[in-house]
């Protein structure tokens, strides 16, 4: 873990690249315990609390959220990791892709042409994993992230406690809560393959869990994919599934690993 100076409070950044900005509003969500946390901490960017910050700020801790679809966006990741002690992907654009990423498989050059007028003069690279592009510290998964790790991350780093989220599936918070298994009946759920932590929260509800925490260390990935085509689900509708979220990027890159 990056050597942090507690003799002074720790100054945090938290900074939104293309995104919703869920999972900044998540972190609002808080309420009260964002307010305690203010008390141990200085927050020197964060566009939610104040205007725009026109200089990168020196900071212990920053935190971004959103994906890099642009040259811009790019910059601003490499000028952050420069100025930051430790670097967090938060959420699931930022460490994963997100949604944006699902483009490098559908012909980005068509999809920019039939979007916008002036294409031509529009940044189109691919969408990457941002630890692809500069050294990640640590994650934050979920689309929107759970606001509850937020909190145990930056207390950690406050305690030199090392971060860590068990290894442990969807699966296991679904069955623990009494949650009916969509899977059982056919649905196309990723839960036996995905990191859990979001307290099984689309369970819940009856709706399959679609991967935006990512894989959990030592997934049965291609067991559960080839259960998927079992079901009756073909290879297109299984690289859709996977495409949402990001997921689709990491098994190829797990299996051209696997192959080496």
């Amino acid at each position: 873990m990056p050597k942090i100076n507690k003799k002074k409070k720790l100054k945090v950044g938290i900074v939104g690249l293309t995104s919703c900005e869920g999972c900044q509003f998540s972190i609002m969500d808080l309420g009260k315990q964002f307010l305690d946390l203010l008390k141990e901490i200085e927050i020197v960017q964060f566009r939610l609390l104040e205007e725009k910050v026109f200089k990168t700020p020196k900071m212990d801790i920053c935190l971004v959220e959103g994906s890099v679809v642009t040259k811009e966006n790019k910059r601003i990741v490499k000028e952050i990791r420069k100025n930051s002690k430790i670097f967090v992907a938060l959420g699931n654009c930022s460490s994963m892709g997100g949604i944006h990423q699902i483009k490098n498989y559908h012909n980005p050059q068509k999809l920019i042409q039939e979007t916008y007028f002036h294409s031509k003069e529009i940044d189109n690279p691919d969408v990457l994993d941002i630890d692809q592009i500069v050294k990640v510290d640590y994650t934050i998964p979920g689309c929107p992230v759970n606001n509850l790790e937020f909190l145990k991350l930056v207390y950690s780093l406050l305690k030199d406690i090392d971060f860590r989220i068990p290894p442990k599936p969807i699966c296991y918070e679904c069955q623990s809560r009494g949650y009916h298994c969509v899977l059982m009946d056919g649905e196309p759920c990723l839960g036996p393959i995905i990191l859990g932590g979001c307290e099984a929260i689309c369970l819940k509800s009856q709706m399959p869990c679609q991967g935006c925490r990512g894989l959990f260390k030592g997934a049965q990935v291609k067991n559960h994919l080839q259960h998927l085509k079992d079901l009756g689900f073909s290879q297109e509708e299984i690289n859709h599934l996977l495409e949402i979220y990001g997921l689709r990027n990491d098994i190829e890159e797990q299996n051209e690993e696997s192959k080496k």
